[in-house]
Parts: structure tokens; sequence; C-alpha cells
């Protein structure tokens, strides 16, 4: 079958083949119509004055199966006239561990804009005529070489081709939400208040990864003005990034923190751009991840925290969050490296939270958490022996659901829908509206024990929250789980859309870099368990 003609149907059976190949979890949902798949329509916006023959320049990621051959890609304009381009592979699919199809391709083509600031060419995946050699640095084509005001000439390509892509994995269209489109009212709601924080220096207004949760926004719409927001936070990300050094790939702003090393954020940046500089620093993030990530939690070897001191500072710990980001981090590693010892990490990761829920290493019976002594890690918060963190552990789902995309790994789902189990029978407050702050495991066994501790502003976390029972919902077949866990969502879903998420900064950021495929997962219930 040539790249050039790719039917809906032969675009399904490729994805059949790699489900049954056992290479994709996902691949056979994202079949793309025939239009589609022979070629995609790409807005051209100048963003500057005085426009003349400019070079243009962007990513145009793929999704897997699709293309193995970059030859086979034209560029052409509205009455079908063909650019001479250049046009390289940025990074090969590496699902199941190996090397396949093209994930993303760099292109670059020249046009004159002196007349016409916003043209329309297409793309077509079809045997190129006209070829280009060479490629210009990607700072070149920018309106300042360190990158923080974006492309002279912006390329803005479909909301539907680039959640088909699975770029950021698997999304829905805000235009397809249906009855969740009160998450996109909750987006733009939200958006314009967080624009005042991308040139913030203080550290905290970049946990979470701000840049994420824009690119996240612009995968799912199209919009030209989360791709600007986009570019200006994945640049402010890199030149704050330590280039040399023992600890190379932290967030200088903070230091020494893996809960601030975001190498997604400049893995999607490098496919989505082809800026080498993106995929340097992302490489040094994923080092300093894979360097810095110990799965298995051994409280014996975490020493008691006095009162009053910041428990992260200076000493060993465990936490779900820095598991969480260490995860992200070592499979973003993996992809953009084809490093084994990133693949081979990931999987020890699996393997010492699988074996946690289910043996936890305080020697009582499983519940379905992944526990640990609170009072070891933060007596500021709880002293709880046994306890938790809803909104923690939502931070590790993330890239424990990435993981699965990759891997098809069986055992994701089954923690998925035992951690879902937990949290409805015992993380919720009595009237549902959020989650304990930090959840007491062992209350369940002693009824004079304190169910846990509130903490403040748990609320600001029901995002988290919903996206975790729809999660449930995707990875259970069973009717009363699903039912179970639909009555939490629609409990909770109202309620986060209604929040206002720029106070405190960081809180937009722990709200949108995942949540967004909450939409998803409720839109495809059980999916994850019939694959």
């Amino acid at each position: 079958m040539s790249d050039s003609n790719i039917s809906r149907r032969s675009f399904v059976q490729t994805g059949l083949m790699f489900l049954l190949a056992g290479r994709a979890a996902l691949a056979s949902d994202f079949a793309v119509t025939s239009a589609r798949a022979t070629g995609v329509e790409v807005t051209l916006e100048g963003r500057t004055a005085n426009l003349g023959r400019e070079l243009v320049n962007f990513g145009l990621p793929l999704p897997p199966g699709f293309l193995s051959d970059p030859r086979n890609v034209r560029v052409v304009n509205a009455v079908g006239q063909e650019f001479s381009a250049a046009v390289r592979v940025l990074e090969p699919w590496r699902i199941g561990g190996r090397e396949g199809s093209i994930r993303s391709l760099l292109i670059q083509f020249t046009s004159d804009f002196s007349r016409e600031r916003t043209q329309r060419i297409k793309i077509l995946f079809q045997s190129r005529r006209k070829n280009e050699s060479s490629f210009v640095p990607v700072a070149a084509t920018l309106l300042d070489e360190e990158g923080l005001k974006g492309p002279r000439v912006l390329a803005l390509l479909p909301a539907r081709w680039l959640c088909d892509s699975l770029v950021v994995g698997p999304q829905t269209p805000a235009v397809e939400s249906g009855p969740y489109a009160p998450y996109d009212h909750f987006v733009e709601k939200n958006f314009p208040g967080s624009l005042a924080y991308l040139d913030s220096q203080v550290y905290s207004e970049w946990l979470f990864d701000r840049t994420t949760a824009y690119y996240k926004m612009y995968v799912r719409t199209g919009e030209r003005k989360f791709l600007e927001a986009a570019y200006h936070a994945a640049h402010f990300v890199r030149l704050h990034t330590k280039r040399d050094g023992p600890d190379a790939g932290i967030f200088t702003l903070k230091g020494a923190d893996l809960k601030y090393v975001y190498p997604r954020a400049m893995h999607l940046h490098y496919l989505l751009t082809g800026d080498e500089r993106a995929l340097v620093t992302g490489k040094l993030m994923a080092q300093y991840c894979i360097k810095n990530q110990g799965p298995v939690y051994r409280p014996e070897r975490i020493a008691p925290v006095p009162l009053g001191v910041d428990p992260e500072r200076g000493r060993n710990f465990w936490t779900l969050r820095h598991q969480g980001y260490g995860l992200l981090g070592i499979l973003h590693g993996w992809e953009m490296t084809g490093d084994r010892a990133y693949w081979i990490k990931a999987r020890e990761c699996l393997d010492a939270y699988y074996n946690h829920q289910r043996q936890p290493p305080d020697g009582r019976p499983p519940d379905g958490s992944l526990r640990q002594d609170w009072e070891r890690y933060d007596p500021n918060e709880a002293t709880f022996k046994g306890a938790t963190s809803a909104w923690m552990m939502a931070l590790l789902l993330d890239p424990l659901f990435y993981y699965w995309t990759l891997t098809g790994d069986k055992r994701v789902a089954e923690m998925v829908v035992k951690w879902c189990d937990f949290l409805d029978r015992q993380g919720m407050v009595p009237d549902g509206s959020k989650a304990y702050y930090v959840i007491n495991c062992f209350a369940a066994f002693d009824p004079k024990e304190p169910r846990g501790a509130l903490g403040p502003d748990m609320e600001m976390h029901n995002a988290e929250m919903a996206y975790t029972f729809a999660l449930g919902s995707f990875f259970t077949d069973d009717h009363e789980r699903r039912k179970t866990y639909r009555k939490r969502f629609e409990q909770l879903f109202p309620l986060a859309v209604a929040l206002d998420v720029n106070h405190p900064a960081r809180a937009f950021n722990w709200a949108f870099q995942f949540s967004s495929q909450l939409i998803y997962f409720m839109q495809h219930a059980g999916a994850g368990k019939r694959k």
C-alpha cells in the first residue's frame, strides 16, 4: 500500500495490526477519514510588519502507522501549485519498545506574504516533485532568537488532525465535547488571566508544567492564542534550564527539584516546531529524571523530619507527585532518544508501583492505595502512619496512562480501578464535594481514626478528581463500577469547571496539564478494558 493512497478502511486495518502485534493500545481508535488521510489543510498567519518572502517552518505530527517515507509529502497552495519544500523526519514512533513509522516531520518552504498575511496551504501525502535539500535553523524563522516572541509566520494545524496524531495522547477536539463542553468554557474563562504569569520569575508559578497546559489547549482547538502562549512558555522554561554540571536539566529559578523538570514540555515543542534547542534541553531534563527516580518506597531510609521544616529540602523522601514527574520524564526520554535505559527504567517503575499497591511496604493488608508513612514525609500536614494523597496520585495516573499507550500493559488498568475503588470508598469527604488533602488509609481498620486531613483548598483539585474517576470509567467494563465512578464524576465535574484557577497561579497548571483527557475517557468508557 502506498503512503499516498491511505483510505479510512486501510487506516483502521493498520491500527488493528498495531493492536494485534501488541505495539499500540489505542491505534484503532484514531482512524481518520479519507480526506484527512490524503491531505491536511494548514493556516499560515504572518505575525510581524513588513512581511515579504518568508521561510515557513513547522512540525507536522502524524498518527502511528500512517507514513514511513518523508518523500511522500507535498506542499501546495490554495490553487494546487506545489512549493519547493524541505521535509525531514523529526522522530519515529517508539511504541512497544521499538522504532516504527514517522511520528513528526519538519516542513520548511518559502512563500510571499507581502500581499496576503494569512494563507492556506495543504499538505498532501503524495510523492514530492519539488524538493529543497537544505534546512534553515529554526531560530532563524523566529521573531527573536531566544524564541519568546514566536515565529514570524505561525502555522496552525486543525484540531481534528492534532488529536488524531496523538501528539499529546488521545484527545477529543473541543468542538466535539458534547455534554462536556463546560470544560472548554472553563479553559476560556481561565486562559486570559494565566497570561500574566508568562514571564514570572516566581518559581512556584511554573510548578506543574504551564507549557504543556497551553499545548493541550492548542491541540484540542487549533487556536492561535494557545499556540502563541505555548511558544513563549516553552522557551521561557528552556532559557531557565541548567545546561551543565551534575544537576543539568533542573529549572534554575527553583534549583534541584524533580517536580519542576518537564521533558514533556520540551518534547511537545520539538515535535510541533522542530526546534533542536528544545530537543537538547528535553534530553538534559530526561537524564536528570532517570538519575533521580527511585520508584521503590523504602520507609526505613527516610529519617523523621522536625515540625516546621521543609520536608523536601536536602533530604531523602518519596512522594507520588515526584514519582509521577520522574516517570513522565523517563517515558519522554525514551521517545526522544530511543535509549533502552529509559524503556527498562519505565518498566522498573511500573513493577515498583504495582507491587507497592498489592503488597504495601508497611505489611498491612492492601486497600488499593499506594500509601506511605506521612509523618516521615511531612508531619506539618499529617502524622498518619498509613496515608496517601488523591491529588498527588492523579499526577502519577497521568504518566501511568501514557505508559499504557506505549506498552498496553494490563496492570495499569488493574491499578487504576483499584485506586478508584479506594478513592470512592475512603478518600472523599462525606458530602462528596472534594477529596481529603491527606487520606488516612488506616481509618478503615479503626473507626476512631480520622478519615483524613482536609488541608488547604482541596476543592481546587476537583478537575484532577474528575479526571481520576473518568480514567477509572475508561478502564473498567463493570457496569456497577462505572455507575459509581460516573456518579462521582457528575458531582465533581461541575464543581471543577466553576473555579477560578489563577489564584494561586500554579493552580492553572495543575488544573489543565492533563485534565482535558477526561472528555475522551468519558466518551470511551470501558474501551481501555476491552483493549
